[in-house]
């Protein structure tokens, strides 16, 4: 507002007070008038100022009315006076912008691009980690699970059945409990058995998350324990494609399920629906071995009474728990009570529940584990090109400012007061910030379309991310801070200049030591962008480091297909020779094809990035283990011509042969007629370890002819005669069975995973398997096709194919978060240096216009071209090696917090650093060329005669 309408708002102010204070008097007059009249007329003289006071009742209010319609004009004159005073300056400003084209257009997308990428970010923050998770108390959540000693990998974050069952029906801390465990069913549609995507669920979890079914009800409580009738819930997907939409509450769906422990068999039964759930009902994400989330969202659900797996066993974890704390519980009151359960488990199991160790974590806590730090990192990179952009942006309003000085100052000198100055110049950065967040928004929407597309997939809830209302106000309050840091600090500067010195200075403007302010933004920008830059060399190290593993294959010609079949146990081709038939009938058809040269089947694949399946084994050679102690390795089952098929290399040793395989699969096995002779169990089986596995397990030494055997034997009882003691007391329960096997070959490790050490690992012959790989001496990608044809037509009623990539693809799927940071961190890095090349641009020729008349006389007292370009790349040299100097120890701060998003690098990588620093110095030198190139150009004698 100006000061003029400030001025007129406090004239009609101070007029109404006179004029109320006016009324007041004449008022008062006539009512003491009256009054001594009454009293001459023989009234008392109290009774005649009420006289008086009740002839003017009705004067007294028509005097607060006209002081209530006195008040709304006065408030409706300076509201008039601020909008009119406010367009004043906004035509003003916009004129003023609209005549430098150039600098309003770089300024203005400069600071849209830090505002919308802020915008984005926060879209998908706010979206994956901020957003409460759908429950109806997300702050009172909780994951439980059990840690013991030297446990085996793959059932992190997992509960035992049994263990479960305890804390569920135990527990003083919890008004819900509930499990989720994810299974795969075949339901019989036309003949054919088709995979379903199933889940068991308690009925505590619906509760916990108010799901309201679309049709029928959810479970009931006593569904969730055993003995409970064949039930089922369908998704509303899952409805709709398979029914239609139609109403099925009652009717029945067959469907086959594990049963364990007995039968240990594929069961088909008819299970009722009595429920259909609603087209949002979500799995919540929950922490897991391989990854974050569920893994998949379920087709039918089933109770949990209804599962049985690992019952009586508490060293076979199977399910996953959510638990809600009761009103006024902490998570530590809560953990300390499981532990109190956890220890009376473990003195009523210690083989396999000795040192167990309760973990309780606030499902929130568990989400921000899992993207709080990336996110968090990406946001940070976004919030420093934002203030990189703010910096630029305020720095060439600096320097513009000094080239306005003889417009400010003739201002100032026609009666502008330091306020109107400052409002004008402040008003200029609102309409800069006020366009920048107009674009950004649109910026915004572009980059959440983008991060969609290109952003690695399994993001919990990427998808849901939009540009709503809340995108809207963070870009709203985001343009204002704009306002703020931008033009804050020049309309400070613009507004406390003296114009008495200015005109006197008779336009020769200033030099730039004068201007300090110039140097602290650009210096700022300097350490800013290098922050970024050390990021992004950092980030894009630790992705050429991952991606350049040594994944111990040779991954070029290698194609794998995946594919359905029926369990073995429903397929026709049924058992280890029904699935030996299958795979010879694949190889036949595959091996036909021109140009492939090897062909394998394996349930094993490499990269996928799942948790390794291991197992425990024992030494053979080696004491018995102490308990609780465990010796594990990878399982993985392959086919004759794996290791060809992926180029895996032989150390020592040989592969497996057709005699072992045939042997294997076709020779039927001798019956038993004694259930303890297990001699025949006895002859070994061949296996190929892992370098790593020979490392670890024989260190020193060959690892070839040496035998080892499932789980947790005792050598020196399995050397004996088998059928002479309790195998069920000697021998790890769930492999009674002590399996020989002995080495045949050595290879390279194989990693499941980039990150981290391979795990020891063995291959056994298997003819499972849902992998296929092909090596071909022809394009990969034009195979593809004439594979999922050729696979397709070896029997179309069992097998089919879902999905067929290269181990390129695989690497890079492996790789993509990686990837996705470096790519967003290097766009951040590279947008914020060349702003700041801009802004070291831009004031470096406002400094060379401002000192032309000093260029000119040091020119013509004999200075060189040489000599002018050094002070100005002197100056340049100055601010940038102070950015750097500023930087670097910001770095030195921030890189610290990082160290878990990198992978074969260390945060404060020496060639990182010292190759950023350089980086920066040359395009500081690179925009400083122009500048210095017209200070050397300047003529003398012009500048003279300007002067």
């Amino acid at each position: 507002m100006s000061l003029r309408r400030l001025f007129d708002i406090r004239q009609w102010r101070s007029s109404r007070r006179h004029t109320l204070e006016e009324i007041d008097e004449e008022f008062s007059f006539h009512l003491q008038e009256r009054a001594f009249d009454s009293e001459a007329e023989g009234m008392e003289l109290a009774e005649a100022h009420r006289d008086a006071e009740r002839r003017f009742g009705d004067a007294r209010h028509y005097r607060e009315q006209g002081e209530k319609v006195l008040n709304g004009h006065v408030r409706r004159q300076a509201r008039a006076s601020f909008m009119e005073g406010l367009a004043r300056d906004l035509g003003l400003a916009v004129r003023t912008l609209r005549r430098r084209p150039g600098f309003t257009a770089a300024a203005v997308l400069t600071l849209a691009l830090g505002i919308g990428a802020n915008a984005a970010m926060f879209g998908v923050v706010s979206k994956v980690v901020l957003s409460p998770l759908p429950f109806q108390a997300p702050d009172r959540v909780v994951q439980l699970w059990d840690l013991r000693p030297n446990q085996r990998r793959g059932v992190e974050a997992m509960l035992s059945l049994d263990n479960f069952r305890d804390y569920e029906s135990r527990n003083d801390v919890f008004s819900h409990v509930a499990a989720v465990r994810t299974v795969n069913l075949y339901a019989e549609r036309e003949g054919r058995l088709e995979i379903v995507r199933g889940h068991h669920l308690s009925s505590d979890l619906f509760d916990m998350m108010g799901v309201m079914p679309s049709a029928g009800r959810t479970f009931r409580p006593d569904e969730d324990f055993e003995g409970v009738g064949s039930v089922v819930l369908l998704t509303h997907a899952y409805w709709l494609r398979e029914f239609g939409g139609e109403d099925v509450i009652g009717q029945t769906i067959l469907l086959r399920r594990w049963i364990w422990p007995e039968p240990r068999d594929w069961v088909a039964a008819e299970y009722e629906i009595v429920g259909v759930l609603p087209a949002d009902f979500r799995v919540p994400p929950l922490s897991m071995a391989a990854g974050y989330g569920v893994g998949r969202e379920p087709e039918v659900v089933l109770p949990m009474g209804l599962w049985t797996w690992g019952r009586g066993d508490r060293g076979m974890y199977s399910i996953r728990a959510l638990a809600q704390l009761r009103d006024g519980v902490s998570v530590a009151q809560a953990q300390a009570n499981l532990q109190a359960i956890a220890e009376g488990i473990a003195e009523s199991a210690p083989a396999t529940e000795a040192g167990i160790q309760v973990t309780v974590v606030p499902v929130e806590e568990v989400l921000r584990r899992e993207y709080g730090l990336a996110l968090g990192f990406l946001w940070a990179a976004t919030a420093l090109v934002l203030l990189v952009a703010c910096a630029s942006v305020s720095s060439l309003l600096l320097a513009w400012g000094v080239a306005r000085e003889q417009e400010l100052a003739v201002r100032a000198a026609l009666g502008a007061g330091v306020r109107r100055i400052f409002g004008q110049l402040l008003t200029e950065a609102t309409v800069l910030a006020a366009a920048a967040g107009g674009l950004g928004v649109l910026l915004a929407y572009w980059s959440i379309a983008a991060v969609k597309i290109f952003g690695p997939a399994g993001v919990h809830r990427l998808d849901e991310v939009r540009l709503d209302l809340g995108m809207l106000g963070f870009t709203l309050g985001v343009s204002l801070l704009t306002v703020l840091l931008v033009g804050l600090w020049p309309a400070m500067r613009g507004a406390r200049g003296h114009p008495s010195e200015v005109l006197r200075a008779g336009g020769r403007g200033a030099t730039l030591s004068r201007t300090r302010s110039l140097r602290v933004l650009v210096t700022a920008e300097v350490a800013l962008s290098l922050v970024l830059l050390t990021g992004a060399g950092l980030m894009l190290q630790s992705f050429w480091n991952l991606a350049g593993v040594d994944t111990g294959i040779a991954s070029e010609g290698v194609v794998h297909v995946n594919i359905r079949t029926a369990h073995p146990q429903l397929s026709k081709y049924e058992g280890d020779a029904g699935a030996a038939e299958l795979y010879r009938l694949l190889k036949d058809r595959v091996e036909a094809i021109p140009g492939v040269t090897a062909f394998a089947r394996s349930r094993f694949v490499p990269l996928s990035g799942r948790e390794p399946f291991g197992t425990s084994v024992t030494m053979a050679d080696r004491a018995r283990p102490e308990a609780g102690e465990r010796s594990v390795a990878d399982w993985r089952d392959v086919s004759p011509g794996f290791f060809r098929a992926l180029g895996i290399q032989f150390l020592v040793g040989r592969t497996f042969d057709a005699g072992q395989w045939e042997a294997s699969f076709t020779t039927p096995r001798p019956a038993r007629s004694d259930p303890l002779d297990f001699s025949s169990q006895l002859v070994p089986r061949s296996v190929v370890i892992s370098a790593g596995m020979a490392r670890t397990f024989w260190p020193g030494e060959s690892a070839l002819g040496k035998t080892f055997y499932f789980g947790d034997q005792d050598p020196e009882i399995v050397a004996r005669t088998l059928g002479v003691v309790e195998w069920s007391e000697q021998w790890d329960s769930r492999y009674p069975v002590p399996v020989s096997l002995e080495v045949i070959g050595v290879v390279e490790d194989v990693r499941n995973t980039l990150g981290g050490e391979p795990m020891p690992a063995y291959y056994l012959l298997n003819p499972h398997g849902a992998n296929l790989f092909v090596r071909t001496s022809v394009d990969p990608a034009g195979l593809a096709a004439v594979l999922r044809r050729e696979i397709g037509a070896v029997d179309p009623g069992e097998v089919e194919v879902t999905q067929i990539r290269t181990i390129e693809q695989i690497v890079a799927e492996r790789t993509e978060d990686s990837r996705f940071r470096a790519v967003l961190v290097v766009l951040f890095a590279v947008t914020a240096t060349g702003i700041t090349c801009l802004g070291l641009f831009g004031v470096l020729t406002y400094a060379v216009a401002q000192r032309t008349r000093e260029f000119g006389v040091r020119m013509a007292l004999g200075a060189g071209g040489s000599q002018i370009t050094g002070l100005v790349l002197g100056q340049a040299a100055r601010m940038t090696g102070l950015g750097v100097a500023v930087g670097l120890a910001l770095v030195f701060w921030l890189t610290r917090y990082i160290s878990s998003l990198l992978f074969g690098v260390v945060p404060m990588d020496p060639t990182t650093l010292v190759g950023v620093a350089a980086l920066i110095f040359a395009l500081a030198l690179v925009a400083s060329y122009l500048p210095a190139r017209r200070a050397m150009s300047v003529d003398p004698i012009v500048s003279l005669r300007g002067g």
